[in-house]
């Protein structure tokens, strides 16, 4: 957004877990190893350049290679980036055609995409009750304008949860998951926020890494059947496409 330059920070937790693998004990004789570069990705391609190039120098990769591989890497992650919008764009309009809810799953990518954090939520939903389920990167970039709704929200995360919030309010047929993790006070502090932009009640599932899914599945349950969407899985039969990938 043109008035709203995206001036983001991620968890400094994740941010210091190289120097926290690197005291671990038996990891102590190979420190020498480890690459641990700085980029500040907002500070533009050069300066990740310059960056990678000081770190690329260990491994004798020369700056030129260093720096078509940087190149390459923008292309690569800007393809990407447009083919999961584009999905997202043709999957809102399926369900506007159709009338059909929709289910936006937010949260940390770390949180969302694995299947082990997470106890294979988003897949189960699809599988076990038919839910349409759309990941926040199908749908928001991060830059959309949120400052109406925090004009100080400098965690990554965070804007763009805001962003997909905003536009369940804006689409009656959308509602959101939010995907957590025990400890993470970014979240506890997001997740206030969420609900005002999202206006109405959504869903948070905080994974810890020991329950199973049962309990989760039964506050699915619950949510979906409070919105008037829960549907049994028996009348709902799988594409044979997607019964194919899973």
């Amino acid at each position: 957004h043109p008035d709203y330059p995206c001036i983001a920070h991620y968890c400094p937790w994740n941010q210091t877990l190289p120097w926290v693998i690197q005291s671990a004990p038996q990891l102590e004789p190979h420190k020498h190893k480890f690459l641990i570069p700085t980029l500040h990705f907002q500070l533009g391609r050069e300066h990740i350049k310059r960056a990678l190039a000081e770190c690329m120098r260990r491994l004798g990769v020369s700056r030129r290679t260093s720096d078509r591989a940087v190149d390459a890497a923008y292309a690569a992650q800007r393809e990407f980036q447009q083919r999961l919008l584009e999905a997202g764009r043709q999957a809102l309009e399926v369900l506007k055609q159709t009338g059909e809810p929709g289910i936006i799953i937010v949260g940390r990518s770390y949180n969302i995409y694995d299947r082990n954090v997470n106890c294979d939520v988003p897949r189960k939903l699809r599988h076990r009750y038919g839910a349409n389920v759309i990941p926040i990167d199908f749908l928001v970039t991060g830059r959309e304008f949120i400052g109406d709704l925090h004009p100080n929200m400098y965690w990554t995360s965070g804007q763009r949860i805001l962003a997909a919030a905003r536009l369940a309010k804006e689409h009656q047929n959308l509602h959101l998951i939010y995907l957590s993790n025990f400890k993470c006070g970014p979240d506890s502090y997001i997740k206030h926020f969420t609900r005002e932009a999202a206006g109405g009640p959504y869903l948070v599932l905080q994974f810890d890494g020991h329950g199973n899914d049962a309990g989760y599945m039964t506050r699915c349950e619950a949510y979906l059947d409070s919105k008037g969407i829960l549907r049994c899985y028996k009348s709902w039969e799988a594409p044979a496409w997607l019964a194919s990938v899973h």
